[in-house]
């Protein structure tokens, strides 16, 4: 039997031509990740702490079927989703703040499927894979290295100041905002295309916080559930006429169109040994009808990453 994580790979593989941007050499890049983090054997080279959340994903606002004919937005989903710690640390405290992330296997009422991966930063650090790559390298390098990649790319100096500047707050995965970073575009019925990002925004009740200690995200995100108060909406960006759509490391200012287009409510909370989500590749590039990618680069980057990835821990599991 085809296990869906790697049938969604052979989906995105199929759905949409893969040109190699700057001739991206995923498995280079794959092997930075391990330099810079290290190896964690059966597990996930970055993001490699987390848990799976298993709920629905429901429509709100019917606005949005002007811009879009997906299924995720004519009835209930079913979600497999995995929220995890940013980096490659094998186990990092949680009573400590860190950038997190959110990503979920969508399976829709006609049984398509539709993978999306967020984190909690607003924006990249770098507009291609390339010079993430140079990036990672930089950082494996040491400080000097770093430096002198900062100097060479002001995009990393206006991440870095930006996402300084915000409240560093301790909050559960529950509490926290995700961001898609890269674009997208909506596609409705009559082939129009909109260009969007999107971003998901705690709905449910946050306030209940069990005593912290370095491993509480579970045991806290599992109380909340119980109490019926773990969901995320979903709302989508529509972009303006001078929004850059296909550099990641631009961020989307000033006001726009937003639709409050679905809710994903959390229902069970589990280990990876315990739940669906460990052998999921959150492969961006999954879409469903009514969505398509942009040409952002980073997309292809992600999506080449990840499925080198998935192949090689799912062997160290054998």
């Amino acid at each position: 039997m085809i296990r869906p994580s790697l049938m969604a790979l052979c989906f995105s593989v199929a759905a949409f031509p893969v040109v190699a941007e700057d001739d991206f050499d995923f498995e280079s890049g794959f092997e930075t990740f391990e330099k810079l983090f290290g190896v964690t054997e059966g597990k996930r080279r970055n993001h490699t702490k987390g848990f799976c959340v298993e709920g629905t994903l429901t429509p709100l606002d019917a606005a949005i079927k002007d811009y879009s004919n997906s299924p995720l937005f004519t009835g209930t989903s079913s979600v497999i989703a995995r929220v995890s710690h940013k980096g490659g640390k094998a186990n990092p405290a949680d009573d400590t703040y860190d950038l997190l992330g959110l990503s979920m296997q969508i399976t829709t009422p006609d049984d398509d499927l539709h993978v999306i991966a967020m984190n909690t930063e607003h924006f990249f650090p770098v507009s291609t894979s390339g010079a993430f790559i140079e990036l990672l390298q930089a950082k494996v390098a040491g400080g000097d290295a770093t430096k002198a990649f900062a100097a060479a790319n002001p995009s990393l100096k206006k991440y870095s100041e930006y996402h300084g500047s915000l409240d560093k707050t301790l909050r559960p995965y529950e509490g926290t905002k995700y961001f898609s970073v890269n674009s997208f575009h909506l596609v409705n019925e009559a082939g129009e295309e909109t260009p969007i990002r999107f971003d998901f925004r705690p709905s449910g009740e946050e306030g209940i916080v069990v005593e912290t200690h370095p491993d509480f995200f579970l045991e806290n995100m599992q109380a909340n559930i119980a109490n019926g108060g773990v969901s995320w909406d979903m709302v989508i960006t529509l972009a303006n006429p001078d929004d850059v759509i296909d550099d990641p490391s631009i961020q989307w200012t000033g006001e726009h169109t937003e639709i409050v287009a679905a809710r994903f409510t959390a229902e069970a909370a589990m280990t990876e040994a315990d739940g669906q989500c460990d052998e999921i590749n959150f492969d961006p590039l999954v879409l469903s009808e009514g969505f398509a990618p942009s040409n952002d680069p980073m997309l292809e980057a992600r999506s080449l990453i990840y499925a080198h990835g998935v192949g090689q821990r799912l062997s160290e599991k054998e």
